[in-house]
């Protein structure tokens, strides 16, 4: 027969004992989500060494990961496509007002080789910014640190890229009224400074990338959109270019000024490091509102829809805002964000003012 008091004790440690196991079921559940529950988070460890965590969906299925597509279009950052398209819709809009008349064709042509040289030249920038070690965990472009995919591929990226546009410089040639000479010129003056940017001789690292940018993706983009239609080479296009070109160069200056930390341990040299904080600060705000002061006398003396781009103008504000308190971490892209709308009301303003109004396009 029990003693009633063993029988207590027993049943005790028995409340003891499940009392314990249950908290160490609950601390492992807390650590491990069994599969089949809604919103598993699974942490899979990376090739670089760094964990990431997904978020499961119902029936314990994890979400898909990004396809190599997505990947690719991924590391072209077509969000600064507009840099390369605005100037070529621009050059087309002039050519429109000189000639009355426009290709579509050449349009598309003309676009698809400029960006196909821009986004080339991106490939470039990532993949000589990570071999020199500038791009680390903290980078806006992480193509290459996150192993999103292997340098290899974006050698090979790149390479096509390039050879897109050399494919529609073929068909410029066929298409165009503008010589072979100077299409070459003009296509293959643009194709190498977006390499030389930073790949080859590196101006980027030098405080030469900016007069490479200033150049390419303004003047000389519009210039070459222009004669593609038109069919000879003349200076009125590059005047209309200038305010498209400080606004470009203001993505690029952005840019170098918030990594201006992260390329002073590279050892490159960008403008923004020579200049310092505050003469960075003055120089973009100079390159942000310059293109305003210039489409307001444009307006005054020649057509009121040059006045369109202006509207714009609280977006500068923000931008300016941004940069003089120190909020760097997106500025690029939102300069970018910027320099769309700008372009494409000035385009406007040029295709909606009356045929003379517009000086040098009789």
């Amino acid at each position: 027969m029990t003693h009633p008091l063993t029988h207590t004790c027993n049943r005790s440690s028995w409340r003891v004992s499940w009392t314990f196991i249950y908290s160490i079921s609950a601390t492992k559940m807390s650590v491990t989500i069994p599969a089949d529950q809604e919103n598993q988070e699974e942490v899979n460890k990376q090739p670089n060494g760094t964990a990431e965590v997904e978020g499961g969906t119902q029936n314990g299925l994890k979400p898909q990961k990004k396809s190599v597509f997505a990947k690719y279009i991924l590391a072209l950052r077509p969000w600064s496509f507009s840099a390369s398209l605005t100037p070529v819709l621009l050059g087309s809009a002039l050519a429109y007002r000189t000639t009355g008349t426009i290709d579509p064709l050449l349009v598309l042509i003309t676009c698809l080789a400029v960006t196909s040289v821009h986004a080339a030249g991106n490939l470039v920038n990532t993949y000589y910014d990570f071999m020199k070690g500038i791009d680390n965990k903290k980078s806006d472009d992480r193509t290459l640190v996150d192993h999103i995919l292997e340098p290899n591929s974006v050698v090979g990226l790149g390479a096509t890229l390039y050879c897109i546009g050399c494919g529609c410089f073929v068909l410029l040639v066929h298409f165009s009224p503008l010589s072979m000479q100077h299409l070459a010129l003009l296509y293959f003056g643009g194709l190498s400074g977006s390499f030389l940017y930073t790949g080859g001789m590196g101006l980027k690292y030098v405080a030469l990338g900016d007069v490479v940018i200033l150049i390419t993706f303004g003047p000389l983009a519009v210039l070459f959109a222009y004669s593609v239609h038109v069919g000879k080479l003349t200076l009125s296009p590059l005047l209309y270019a200038i305010p498209l070109a400080l606004n470009t160069e203001a993505i690029l200056h952005s840019n170098n000024a918030r990594d201006m930390e992260t390329d002073k341990k590279a050892k490159a040299v960008t403008l923004a490091i020579l200049l310092g904080q505050t003469g960075s600060y003055a120089l973009y705000a100079l390159l942000l509102f310059t293109p305003y002061i210039l489409f307001a006398i444009l307006a005054t003396n020649f057509s009121k829809w040059l006045f369109l781009p202006l509207i714009t103008l609280p977006l500068a504000f923000s931008l300016e805002r941004d940069f003089r308190e120190h909020r760097m971490t997106k500025i690029p892209q939102k300069t970018a964000k910027l320099n769309l709308p700008l372009g494409l009301l000035y385009l406007l303003g040029c295709l909606m003012a009356q045929p003379g109004q517009l000086p040098g396009l009789s």
